[in-house]
């Protein structure tokens, strides 16, 4: 059997901009994504710290060490400018590797940048 996991967690972000006319999605700057094994085009979990919002939308790579996170398309009414939210990404894994598994988790500072 499969199980489905967590596979990597990009904690407490900023969101820095928000675009209406964009196609709904999440721009993430391109170093917390390979950070954090996500792929551009990939299906993501976005958890709004600031008014609970949840909500999934699709990733669209963003500049690199920018500190980009865009909020776009009608997910602009889930998150604003400055709210602090957590990206969830998911896999799966058979159910006798799931005692070995250990997902990402990549801790930012206020800026998004990678705290090592």
């Amino acid at each position: 059997m499969m199980r489905s996991i967590i596979k990597s967690k990009i904690h407490r972000l900023t969101v820095t901009r928000t675009d209406l006319n964009f196609k709904d999605s999440i721009t993430i700057d391109e170093a917390l994504l390979n950070k954090s094994d996500i792929m551009d085009g990939e299906i993501v979990s976005v958890i709004n710290l600031s008014n609970d919002n949840r909500f999934e939308t699709v990733v669209v790579k963003g500049m690199r060490n920018t500190g980009v996170i865009g909020i776009n398309g009608n997910n602009v009414y889930k998150a604003k400018k400055d709210d602090t939210i957590i990206v969830l990404s998911y896999g799966y894994i058979p159910e006798e590797s799931i005692k070995n598994h250990k997902s990402k988790v990549i801790f930012v500072n206020m800026n998004n940048m990678i705290i090592e």
